[in-house]
């Protein structure tokens, strides 16, 4: 592939973004505005805007007085970020080396990429495919990150277009503007007269270092379409965040639960998730007395889909902490958000060390008397995680237990009543595993002092104590 750089680009990204939000604006000429409060400048406007003259860059009481009927919007970072980071996750699907360069623009180091996908139309066709089609994605190819932006910049919305070989010829009428320097090196420009690439083409590269200083000689290359610079791949982000608004204060249990649900389905839709699992999470949610609940957690295995992350998280929230007190907020909330991290690779376990569970043959010896064997380390059991001695005997092995319950919940754990509930998690082991558990563990306190842990096997519906 002769064009080995390509570049997507989505315009307007900060207004088309406010536009999923809000959809009633569309249509109207809405402005994105940032900055300190006196010195606001617009930093991104809607056709409609730009109609009254409203450019990017103008102090924001500017363009207001150009457009009075203007809808001014501030301009939100962190979804803007996130919006950039789950394009990001798609584009990787399609190319694996991608460099985030902006709010919609993206940068693809295609080497190699369109015999694997059939020709540079193939490739083309899946790098847009995905972007959803309704932020209009533009796609350029050019044998540089710079061309590549004005190839993509004449695209229209929703296609793709390749820059010519003669790169310098193509660029000449270009602006001038065009050129990714600072601002005082682009006014000098515009004061030597020089208006096109063109001109700054024909301007000798020493000439132009004495008019420009250090970036002098970048500027030359740019304008012949040369730029050497190299695809810098962008790691993916390792935290994902949504946000509910409640339409009025919540102050109930099955209320907070119904959110948390709502949030893990909508994590768990962001394309980042696919083959990946979460191992912390955070919530947390304004009260309607000012103040902000916050509940963190690290899972100790990773949550591998919307449902276990809510269970995980409820069974947590639904616990008493060694005070007795209840883990939900002691007022209204306002809203609640879910952020997850510690996104790790979901991959398959060896179950090799536990042929017992898959044929029933004996369990065969290791040698070494009270010489503790790694079984599998990581298990949410704990009877499968090590073993000790020469027989094989795992340890912390479930042990038969007497259990009251009420609801689920239980009362006395060997005829011992229980004072307080610590803890309550639950344990659903993947499918590719010798011994599939589903089970609800308890970590109760006892009435006279000492712990306990129980769970209820779901399947077989019994209680057993665990041990270890």
């Amino acid at each position: 592939m002769d064009s080995p750089i390509g570049c997507l680009l989505i315009t307007h990204l900060p207004v088309k973004a406010e536009l999923v939000r809000q959809p009633e604006l569309a249509g109207r000429p809405v402005m994105v505005a940032g900055g300190e409060a006196r010195r606001r400048v617009v930093i991104d406007v809607a056709p409609e805007a730009q109609a009254t003259r409203v450019r990017a860059g103008q102090p924001l009481t500017e363009a207001l007085s150009r457009c009075a009927d203007a809808v001014a919007l501030s301009v939100d970072e962190t979804y803007l970020s996130e919006v950039n980071d789950a394009m990001l996750t798609s584009l990787l699907e399609a190319a694996d080396r991608v460099e985030l360069a902006g709010w919609g623009e993206f940068y693809l180091d295609l080497t190699g990429l369109a015999s694997m996908y059939g020709g540079e139309a193939a490739l083309a066709s899946a790098i847009l495919a995905a972007i959803e089609a309704a932020r209009q994605p533009r796609l350029g190819f050019a044998g540089g990150k710079f061309p590549a932006h004005c190839a993509a910049a004449s695209a229209k919305p929703g296609h793709w277009f390749k820059a010519p070989a003669d790169a310098a010829r193509w660029l000449a009428p270009w602006p001038a503007s065009w050129l990714p320097l600072p601002p005082d090196a682009a006014a000098r420009l515009n004061g030597f007269g020089i208006r096109t690439l063109g001109d700054a083409a024909a301007v000798p590269p020493d000439t132009l270092t004495d008019f420009l200083g250090g970036v002098g000689e970048r500027a030359w290359q740019l304008s012949q379409g040369i730029d050497l610079d190299p695809v810098l791949p962008t790691a993916l982000p390792e935290a994902l965040r949504e946000r509910l608004e409640f339409p009025f204060p919540v102050d109930t249990a099955p209320g907070w639960e119904a959110g948390v649900r709502a949030l893990s389905e909508r994590v768990w839709r962001n394309p980042m998730l696919r083959g990946r699992g979460a191992t912390e999470v955070l919530l947390e949610g304004e009260t309607d007395a000012g103040g902000i609940w916050r509940f963190q957690r690290a899972l100790p295995r990773p949550a591998a889909s919307a449902e276990g992350l809510s269970r995980v998280l409820l069974a947590a929230l639904n616990a008493h902490d060694t005070r007795g007190r209840g883990r939900w907020p002691d007022a209204a909330l306002l809203d609640l958000s879910l952020t997850v991290s510690g996104l790790t690779p979901l991959r398959g376990r060896q179950t090799g060390l536990w042929p017992t569970e898959r044929r029933g043959a004996p369990a065969p010896a290791i040698s070494g008397v009270a010489r503790l064997v790694a079984l599998s380390p990581d298990s949410p059991l704990p009877e499968r995680r090590w073993a000790l001695g020469s027989e094989f005997q795992p340890l912390g092995q479930p042990a038969d237990v007497s259990v009251t319950a009420h609801d689920d919940c239980p009362k006395s754990v060997d005829a011992r009543p229980v004072e307080r509930i610590i803890d309550l998690w639950e344990v659903d082991t993947d499918w590719w595993t010798p011994a599939l558990a589903r089970r609800r563990y308890w970590q109760t306190l006892l009435s006279g002092g000492g712990l306990a842990t129980v769970y209820h096997d779901l399947a077989a519906g019994t209680w057993r104590r665990q041990g270890g």
